[in-house]
């Protein structure tokens, strides 16, 4: 009879595990979206424009993203759902955090849109890897 429950355990537990692992297969696959970019935007109703780099780097099912324009930096967090990587960051230093969203095209990041926390416009960000062709 112990034999039978454990029989039927493994049983179960084997089941219970493929389960899990067809879920997990069945998630879209991250793109392959890491390495260093030119961007070119302007800072959210303020004249002017500015040019740095950013470099993405895959930290499991996110992306660290580090952007550097002039002298200044931001540090951010991001995920990929359908084409479009969202990115929640802080500058390093005095200013407000924000959030970005970007679009990708095959396995680049091409630009988007970003503003900063509280404020009520949004600035354009394009974006060429400098990396890769």
């Amino acid at each position: 009879m112990k034999a039978i429950r454990i029989a039927i355990s493994a049983q179960r537990l084997a089941a219970g595990l493929g389960f899990v692992c067809a879920a997990l297969l069945a998630q879209p696959a991250l793109a392959g979206i890491e390495g260093l970019y030119s961007v070119e935007g302007q800072n959210p109703g303020q004249p002017g424009s500015y040019k740095g780099e950013a470099q993405i780097k895959q930290t499991g099912r996110t992306y660290t993203v580090v952007w550097r324009i002039g002298q200044t930096q931001q540090i951010g967090t991001g995920i990929v759902i359908d084409n479009v990587l969202s990115i929640v960051f802080t500058p390093v230093g005095p200013a407000r955090p924000g959030v970005a969203v970007y679009s990708i095209s095959g396995d680049k990041v091409t630009g988007g849109v970003w503003t900063s926390l509280g404020s009520q416009v949004v600035a354009e960000e394009v974006w060429s890897a400098a990396d890769r062709p």
